[in-house]
């Protein structure tokens, strides 16, 4: 019985008994930070860490901060499947999880340390938050912290995000491949990692010797509103001559998507016949979120919380190992919505 001598070896170094070794080790009932840390030193040192199933976690409590949206009745959509995924991947080890609204920017820095100090919370994860400050309290509090979707640039903290940079190259790789050239691409830019996506977009330009001229293949908006962008693109299509409008409209979201679909059809065109659409979302929003499922670069995001609960484990049992930086990619979905260039030059010819 090794796993048992292991554990008498362990109390007996530490000095607690096997039973609340083997309560430490299983993760699911509550012991002192006293002896939590005691045990699992040891158990490090002795190599059990190493040997444990990697589905194990040490973990009592997590607490998880996003966007205050997140948690409201029709808020951020994308963050919620990021907070379902770290409690599927919680669920088998019956883990706690506290939720907390945090801004963006300027977050709530009292409320932060309140909630990420209590004694029940074990280890911390931090959704789509781009505050500095948050970063670094973090990382002085001796708990495992993994960020999602978000940058730390001190390189302290492990993190889980899009591989945007990627997917703004898939998707525009996808429509040269189609033989497409006036794409319009709409976007906001209120992120670094929305910047990334367009240095993918713009990185896909260079390689297929494309030239992109912000003026004409960029359209930026503040918000990813289906509101927003319609109002946009209307104003965008009422300006220029129709002889110049794109073939392809790259929205960034589906949201966004929903009011292109609207100025499209008041100016009388039709997808994908006259007018192409390609977005990136999740599968679940590429699917369902319009009345006709749209082409798109899968954005992954429940798997954006397995990972981070999965980081959070790595990260205890490996404390010094280096800081990661996880990127998950997404691919290509194809659902009609985005017509071979050859089809449109054809329509426009009949037109004409």
């Amino acid at each position: 019985m090794p796993g048992r001598l292991k554990m008498e070896e362990i109390a007996a170094l530490t000095g607690y008994s096997v039973s609340t070794v083997s309560r430490v080790l299983s993760g699911k009932s509550y012991t002192s930070d006293k002896a939590r840390e005691a045990i699992v030193r040891s158990a490090r040192e002795l190599g059990v860490l190493d040997s444990m199933a990697s589905g194990r976690l040490l973990i009592n409590g997590i607490a998880v901060f996003a966007p205050e949206r997140t948690f409201q009745g029709r808020g951020d959509i994308f963050y919620l499947e990021v907070t379902k995924g770290i409690a599927e991947a919680s669920a088998p080890h019956n883990v706690w999880i506290s939720y907390c609204g945090l801004e963006e920017q300027r977050a709530d820095v009292k409320l932060f340390l309140e909630k990420a100090s209590h004694k029940n919370i074990n280890a911390i994860i931090i959704i789509g938050t781009d505050d500095s400050t948050i970063f670094k309290l973090a990382s002085t509090l001796n708990k495992p912290c993994v960020l999602i979707n978000s940058i730390d640039r001190e390189m302290v903290l492990d993190s889980v995000l899009p591989d945007h940079r990627a997917i703004g190259f898939t998707a525009m790789r996808y429509l040269f491949e189609q033989g497409h050239r006036r794409v319009l691409t709409m976007t906001c830019l209120r992120r670094e990692t929305l910047y990334a996506r367009l240095d993918g977009i713009k990185e896909a330009y260079r390689y297929f010797h494309v030239p992109f001229d912000p003026l004409h293949d960029l359209l930026v908006t503040e918000w990813f509103t289906a509101e927003e962008a319609e109002q946009s693109l209307d104003g965008w299509l009422s300006k220029h001559d129709r002889s110049v409008w794109p073939d392809v409209i790259f929205p960034n979201s589906t949201s966004m998507t929903e009011g292109v679909v609207k100025a499209l059809q008041r100016h009388g065109l039709r997808v994908p016949e006259d007018v192409s659409i390609i977005t990136t979302d999740f599968t679940w929003n590429l699917q369902n979120r319009l009345a006709t499922p749209v082409t798109g670069v899968t954005v992954p995001c429940r798997e954006l919380g397995i990972e981070a609960v999965h980081l959070l484990q790595t990260r205890l049992n490996r404390p010094q190992a280096p800081v990661y930086n996880l990127l998950l990619q997404g691919k290509v979905v194809d659902y009609g919505s985005v017509s071979n260039a050859t089809r449109h030059a054809a329509r426009v010819a009949l037109d004409q």
